[in-house]
Formats: structure tokens, sequence, C-alpha cells
């Protein structure tokens, strides 16, 4: 019988009569001592089919005893274990491996009926009886992305070689990319709204305009309710799959956010709105940080507005995901620029004590997630979109203590995680670590957002030594990001962003008046490569910044090496960036 912390279908089941392990070097250990197979599932507390599973295969009489007694079971929770996620997941949800005792994937699959589950018992048993020895020696090879360390900045061709599958997979007819299932990819969007700006690619808008467009004018997003479902079965976004995550409808409010600050659309400044006002109201916990995720409930989504206004929503996941978390937080800062200050400033600097108070441990690094105690401890993920969030608090509020806490989370990294080239996905723990986390990875995204992070440091301390590191490491990554096609758009955002010349928002504080609505508005402006920086009187920053002596806070706006006269009211940044914008394309006068 399973023990209490694992999770199953809130419906009737017998799954929890499987004797689910944790995924642990015991596990292992004991698989090779009795020479079995370990029965890897890996479930989710959102997902439809995980719940069909644990009421129909893991329900069945035969499967329950045939795994107690041939097989070592084993159950990971997909958000709380994405370290073992990226290494054993075949495809989706749930995903059903197979494991030597060294764990190795013999075979496996996603959702399996009971019919399928039997079937497959029966022949990887066949298998594993007649090549058991051969089976335990092997030791697989372990892939390595391929990184180039000699690569000290990204190349503007590499860039197009991300661009060009996005173009080549649109769906003109209903938006999104290929034909089913589709899936919002907030990063593939925001690359072709930014590809807009620096390149005056009109296409490439439209096909983010176009999508943007038929995502939140379909099903896939809840219009009583507010937020996106996780993805849509059908290519014209009509039938979605109904869970909701905090993490992808934190991305998706920022993409939206973008996309109103790029094009003045004020519909997509309220689809935000309407996503973020859901999280504050259905996911937030007392602690003043949101829970992970609302269930799919299809009966629930389908009802009549009146009818469903009548039943209680569906469940929610209660757990805290620091990278989830994080990505809320920067949501919440941009809404409180661009929507409403005293509504989203307030959650988004609570979420920023409560994760750093709850969360951080020098020792160790930061948890993942928190359903009662802090656990799993040193991940990147975390500590990637944490530490930009945090840079994010700063910009928008001046207070320093929030840039500290970033760099205390960069020196970490630096300490435990880099290997001089890239960063790991976790710590080096032979104690802990069992199955294919012996073997550490070098994710994308999460490199490329420490990329982000130590640009983002290197520009406000004027750094150079951090901004050729954020280069380097995206050099370094350019062939493994432009082999991932689409999937390397993060990659390309960055890339592209950092070549163009940097948007330096200096605030420069007096004595008596700190400069809140200067410092909003400048945290309102986009820019592909954009910085706010806060100067306080008396600092060593204001002295060696030259800043004169004024009576009131103003604002220093330079592009590259051309700066503005210093404004001091919202009203006069407009007019500034304009001249600053017309000086960098006037042309030259020769002598």
């Amino acid at each position: 019988m399973a023990d209490a912390s694992f999770r199953f279908s809130p419906r009737p089941n017998r799954a929890s009569e499987i004797a689910w392990q944790p995924f642990s070097p015991e596990v292992f250990a004991r698989a090779e001592a009795e020479r079995k197979l370990i029965c890897l599932s890996i479930s989710a507390v959102w997902c439809h089919w995980c719940h069909v599973m644990d009421e129909t295969t893991y329900s069945d009489e035969g499967i329950i005893r045939r795994l107690n007694s041939e097989f070592i079971p084993v159950r990971v929770d997909n958000d709380q274990r994405p370290d073992v996620n990226a290494r054993y997941n075949l495809g989706g949800w749930p995903t059903t491996a197979i494991l030597t005792p060294r764990g190795e994937i013999l075979t496996g699959g996603t959702y399996l009926t009971p019919e399928q589950m039997q079937s497959l018992l029966d022949q990887v048993l066949a298998y594993w009886r007649e090549h058991q020895d051969e089976v335990m020696a092997a030791t697989a090879e372990v892939p390595k992305p391929p990184l180039h360390p000699e690569l000290t900045e990204p190349e503007p061709a590499e860039i197009e070689k991300v661009l060009n599958p996005i173009r080549q997979q649109f769906d003109r007819a209903y938006g999104g990319l290929g034909l089913q299932p589709k899936f919002p990819l907030p990063d593939v969007w925001m690359l072709c709204l930014q590809h807009f700006l620096t390149a005056q690619d009109a296409p490439a808008a439209g096909m983010a305009i176009r999508t943007l467009d038929a995502m939140a004018g379909s099903r896939l997003f809840d219009p009583l309710a507010g937020g996106f479902f996780r993805y849509s079965t059908t290519r014209e976004w009509t039938i979605p799959h109904y869970e909701k995550m905090l993490e992808d409808n934190a991305q998706l409010a920022l993409l939206y956010l973008r996309a109103y600050q790029i094009l003045g659309d004020e519909s997509y400044r309220q689809v935000a709105d309407a996503v973020l006002g859901w999280a504050n109201r259905t996911l937030i916990n007392p602690s003043g940080l949101w829970g992970g995720s609302q269930d799919a409930d299809e009966e629930y989504y389908q009802l009549d507005p009146e009818t469903r206004q009548q039943r209680p929503i569906p469940r929610v996941d209660p757990v805290v995901y620091t990278n989830a978390n994080a990505w809320m937080i920067s949501a919440q800062l941009l809404a409180a620029a661009l929507i409403n200050p005293a509504t989203y400033a307030p959650s988004a600097f609570t979420a920023l004590e409560a994760l750093w108070d709850r969360m951080w441990d020098p020792a160790v690094g930061l948890h993942h997630y928190d359903d009662g105690t802090p656990s799993l401890p040193g991940l990147l993920v975390d500590l990637a979109v944490f530490a930009n969030a945090l840079v994010d608090g700063y910009e928008y509020s001046g207070d320093p203590v929030f840039l500290e806490r970033a760099r205390a989370l960069l020196a970490w990294a630096d300490q435990h995680l880099f290997d001089g080239t890239a960063y790991f996905d976790q710590l080096e723990d032979p104690h802990h670590q069992a199955g294919r986390l012996r073997h550490r990875q070098q994710p994308l995204n999460e490199n490329v957002w420490m990329a982000q992070l130590l640009w983002r440091l290197g520009a406000l301390s004027d750094d150079e030594s951090l901004q050729d590191r954020a280069e380097a490491l995206l050099g370094a990554l350019s062939e493994y990001a432009t082999s991932q096609g689409i999937f390397g758009a993060s990659w390309a955002l960055l890339a592209e962003a950092i070549r163009t010349p940097l948007l330096s928002l200096t605030v420069v504080e007096s004595e008596h008046r700190p400069g809140h609505q200067l410092r909003q508005a400048a945290y309102a402006l986009y820019s592909q490569n954009r910085i706010v920086r806060t100067v306080k009187p008396g600092t060593e920053a204001f002295r060696q910044g030259g800043y004169a002596e004024v009576p009131m806070p103003a604002l220093y706006i330079c592009r590259g090496t051309v700066c503005a006269a210093p404004v001091t009211t919202p009203d006069q940044i407009g007019p500034a960036l304009q001249s600053l914008l017309q000086a960098a394309t006037a042309p030259q006068q020769g002598g």
C-alpha cells in the first residue's frame, strides 16, 4: 500500500493499493539486490489522463498484483520532481516507463489501458528473463548538448535558424504552429514581436498578432474565470485540455503585456488583467504565494455560465513551486506598471519576500517546492527564474536589497552549478542521486535565463565582465539552440535583444522624494534591451555618475552612448525618447 504522500485521482480508484515507492537511491539498490525491473509512473495532480489511468489501469486487480509482486513500482509527481521528469518523460503525462535496476529505460509509453499494460508487462518480463545479465551489465551513453566555449558571442545568422522554422510551421488559417495539438508557446510569439521591432519584420508581427488574437478569442481562454487552459487538442483551438497551470499563465500574461507595450492594442492588456485576476482569486495561498495549478474538469467547463457559477470550482493544487511563483511575480510587477499598481504591486512584493524567506537556504540553494516543508533544493530552474524576478523587483522599486539577493543567487550558482562554460541543472550529490539523475544536464532554457541574469546585472552595475560572460554563454549555446528549431526561441530572443543598443533609464532620487512615479513610468517602457536603475543621493553611484544636485527626482535616459536631457515628470519621457531615436537615425555630417 502506498503512503499518504502520493497524490492520486480525486475520483474513486484503487491506485493507492499499489506499493508505490519514491524515486530514491534505496529503491534502485533494492532493485539491483532483487534483480527486479522498476515500473516508473510520472503523474501530475492536474493531469486528466493521469487520473483516468489511476481509475482504470492502476485500479485493475491483476495489474495491482503484478506490479506489487513482479516489479518495484515508483511514482513521481511531475511538478515536484522536474529533474526526474526531464530524464524519463516519454512524450507526455502520464508517462509509464519500465527501467532496469540501474535506471535505464527499457520501454514504456504514456497512457496505457489495462489491456495494453498487461501486454507491456508480459513482453518486458519475457525480455528481462532472457537478457537479464546483458541488461544489468549495459550502461547507456548519456547524450551531452553540443556546447562550444570558443564562440564568445551569438552570431546574427544563427537567430534566423530559429525564426525560419517558425515561419515554416506557422498556421496561417488559425494561428499557432503546426496542425494539432496546439500549444501557446509564449517564447515563440515574443520572439516574433521583438523581431518586428528589431528588423522591421511586419510578417513576424502578423504571425504573433494572428496567434494572440486566436488564442484569446477561442475556447483555450476561460472568459468567465480568466486564465488559459494548457493546450488545444484541435487545430482551431476549439477543444482544450482544461488544466490551468500557474507557470503557463504567468508567461502568457507577460506575453500579452509585452504585446500591449509593442502594439498598443488595449485588448491585450485586458487579457493579461483577466489572467492575473484568475491567479490572484483562485490560486493564492494565505502566505501570499500561488498554488501550482487548477485541475482539468471537462464537465465543469462545458456547463453554461449560470450553472457553472453555482458549482464548486475545480480543485486547486496548493503546493508552492519556486519557478512558477517567480514567473508570476514578474508578470504581476509588469501589470503593476501597465494596469494597476495598487492591485498588482502588493501581490508581487509579498510573494517576493515570502519566496525568499521560505525557499532560500545558502547551504543547499533554493528549494523547489513547499507542501508544508520546503523540499528538493539546488535546481537551476528555480534559481534562474527567481533571480530574474528579484532583478524585476529592484527595477520596479529601486530597493537595492533585491539586487543583493539576485547577486547572492548568482554567486551560489557559480560556485555549485557552473563548469566554466554552462550551468548544470542540479547539485552534484552522489548520496541522493539515482538512475539517470547520476548524470547532470545543462538545459538550454535555464542557461539562457542565467545569461539574461548575467547581462542584466552587468548592465545595471556597469560590469562588462558579467556582460562578456552572458555573451560567452549564449555563444556556447548557439549550436545547441539552433538545433532545437522553435524550441530555441528563448535563446534567439536574448541573443537578438543584447545586440540592440542598451536603453538605460536611471532614476536619480532626491533627499526627500523617492521618484516612484518616474520609476513606474520607466518600468512601463518596452525596449529589447532595457534596464531601470535607481541612484540615491550620497551614494558612491551618485558621486561617480556626476549627477546634478536637483530638488526633485530626475530620470536620465540614454540609448547606447547618446543621452537625453534629464526629465522630471512622466509626461516628458515620451518626447525625450523620441529625440533619442531621431538622434540615432539622423544622417551624420561629414567634415
